[in-house]
């Protein structure tokens, strides 16, 4: 399945000549990009917010995570067919399939502000294939994009939580995420020094 439209004379990578690229040092040592559809994307800048954000949600996985069962990873690919994205934070399963890099996860989240557009419109068709369920954290419109119940490419359920709604996982126990504290996290603003 092609989720992204692109003209048909671009060359497609696949994961292994990816892979090859990565390990020859094809990119500059401070480059962020990631492997989507076969195209290699440009990953979008990280804002104060958005690390806040992350920053947040992984102290909040860590505090309410089975780590017997499941491994939370922060900002690492997951092999999905010909994509490798790397999302903010997924939860995987420790004995899970894996490649390289695992290829599902229970729970992926990506914290969206200028990479929206793909998080919300790319990303979904992607995920829905291999990870059970998938928010998008808006900071933006502070709300979070919550798609559940995968089916194919596409994702059956799709909800909005808002800021002050509490929100909980289906795909693995972690209790409830109040989503003010989420957002009051990420638009904090550091002490100023001296």
């Amino acid at each position: 399945m092609s989720t992204l439209e692109a003209p048909p004379e671009l060359h497609r990578l696949s994961i292994e000549e990816y892979h090859r690229l990565v390990e020859c040092g094809g990119w500059d040592e401070g480059a962020r990009v990631e492997l989507i559809d076969g195209l290699i994307l440009d990953m979008s800048p990280k804002t104060p917010q958005h690390e806040n954000a992350v920053s947040w949600l992984l102290d909040w996985l860590v505090g309410h995570l089975d780590h017997s069962r499941y491994q939370q990873r922060v900002g690492a690919p997951l092999t999905i067919g010909s994509s490798e994205p790397e999302p903010d934070l997924a939860i995987v399963q420790r004995s899970g399939p894996r490649l390289q890099h695992p290829s599902g996860a229970v729970l992926v989240i990506e914290v969206a502000l200028s990479s929206k557009e793909r998080d919300l419109q790319t990303k979904p068709g992607l995920y829905a294939c291999a990870v059970e369920e998938y928010w998008v954290v808006d900071l933006e419109a502070r709300g979070v994009v919550v798609h559940r119940d995968p089916a194919g490419d596409t994702y059956r359920e799709i909800a909005t939580a808002g800021s002050g709604e509490e929100l909980s996982a289906r795909s693995v126990s972690l209790g409830s995420l109040p989503t003010h504290e989420l957002f009051a996290a990420a638009f904090a603003h550091p002490p100023h020094a001296g």
